[in-house]
């Protein structure tokens, strides 16, 4: 009898030792799985932060060059006839579908951005 006794709490021991270690080798295993995921995350924000930067810089080349446009054409407004106008309002509108086509690629990147931002600010810890 007291072979099976001790047979038993053998048994039991090595059951809880088993789960024991089962469970740490998991919480390790998450604990590093969640550290590989916050090593992404920084490296995706800081792929974000620099693609922000050059979207930043060519955001303000184009605005510039809206502006230069811009007065242009309001010099333009008083003497909207002749071949230079025609020439003028020719490369303006080229250079307005060009601004255009970066804007809508510039929303789509922000569209992106934000996506990812509200992923990143509701990620788990």
């Amino acid at each position: 009898m007291g072979k099976k006794i001790f047979d038993r709490i053998k048994k039991t021991i090595c059951i809880l030792m088993l789960a024991f270690f089962v469970s740490s080798v998991t919480i390790a295993s998450v604990s590093a799985a969640s550290q590989k995921t916050e090593n992404q995350w920084g490296n995706e924000k800081k792929q974000w932060e620099n693609e922000q930067n050059n979207w930043d810089k060519e955001k303000r080349n184009w605005e510039s060059e809206k502006k230069n446009w811009d007065n242009e054409k309001q010099k333009w407004n008083n003497k909207k006839h002749g071949d230079d106008y025609k020439k003028w309002q020719t490369k303006y509108k080229k250079w307005q579908d060009i601004y255009k086509k970066w804007q809508n690629t510039y929303n789509k990147w922000q569209t992106n951005h934000k996506k990812w931002l509200n992923k990143y600010n509701h990620r788990s810890h």
